[in-house]
């Protein structure tokens, strides 16, 4: 009975090692499951990886010219530092696909004066206006170029608070017409000159001048040109466009200009606005004829 007892429990004793032998194994799906568990996280972080921000596919933000700060602000709303003009050579070159839309500019038609004395294509969203000096300057520059203003034309983003402003620098083929216009404005101000043409024509072919450029310096996010302070008492200092300046200068038909009034050109790093040094005369008036008897 005992022996049967010792065999019974050997018998148990081998059936219950035959019972643990098994056990360690399921024990060891725990330490081999981590082991495999531990790759998922490594996939997920690199799939994760896109969904950091990426920088901007643009430009670099617009620096303006000798500013008191070391951190430029942020991309977007009102500041409170000019940041446009900027200076030219410091400035990447433009990519091919940023140049003057040539589909908007072939659907323009004729323009109109506002009272601005700019130049506005409402069919298309766009304006035209020019400075009686250079804005954009290198920073070798030490003086306005007698002669050169500067043209801007204002086309339509998906972002109205950041326009795409396409700018040269301009001559006039005639010199005849090229005249600075006595600067009666006060010192600051948005004009100077004579006074408006409002209504007038202007022509499509203001555009087309902008088209020709084979060479640009862009930045985004700037500031409109006119005097920060001025930007800051109208508002307009949220104002962030992206500015694509076609480096050689353009000579051009400044019959072209002749019934838009010149903007004053602030160009810091010169000293702010200062005298005009380009304008255009306006034409000739017609002559009447003698009245008949």
């Amino acid at each position: 009975m005992r022996a049967w007892l010792v065999v019974g429990g050997l018998g148990l004793v081998a059936t219950a090692s035959c019972e643990k032998g098994p056990e360690p194994a399921p024990a060891q799906t725990p330490v081999v499951a981590p082991v495999a568990e531990a790759e998922p996280p490594v996939v997920t972080s690199a799939s994760a990886a896109p969904a950091v921000p990426a920088p901007p596919a643009g430009y670099p933000e617009c620096g303006g010219q000798r500013l008191a700060v070391s951190t430029l602000p942020p991309r977007s709303g009102a500041v409170s530092v000019q940041l446009a003009p900027a200076f030219l050579d410091e400035l990447p070159q433009c990519k091919v696909e940023d140049a003057a839309p040539k589909d908007v500019i072939a659907r323009a038609g004729a323009g109109t004066i506002d009272g601005n004395g700019d130049c506005v294509f409402s069919s298309v969203g766009v304006s035209c206006h020019y400075h009686s000096g250079s804005e954009f300057v290198t920073k070798d520059t030490k003086a306005q170029t007698a002669g050169q203003g500067e043209l801007h034309c204002i086309f339509p983003s998906d972002d109205p608070k950041s326009p795409h402003v396409f700018g040269a620098h301009v001559a006039c083929t005639d010199p005849a017409r090229q005249k600075p216009a006595p600067h009666t404005a006060e010192h600051g101000a948005h004009t100077t000159g004579h006074g408006t043409h409002t209504g007038a024509a202007c022509s499509a072919a203001i555009l087309e001048q902008l088209s020709t450029c084979q060479s640009s310096r862009c930045c985004d996010d700037g500031t409109l040109t006119g005097a920060i302070a001025d930007l800051m008492q109208s508002g307009k200092n949220d104002i962030r466009p992206d500015f694509r300046i076609c480096e050689p200068p353009v000579t051009l038909d400044c019959s072209l200009l002749e019934n838009m009034s010149a903007h004053t050109a602030n160009s810091p790093a010169l000293g702010g606005i200062g005298e005009p040094v380009f304008g255009v005369t306006p034409p000739p008036a017609p002559k009447k004829s003698a009245a008949h008897g």
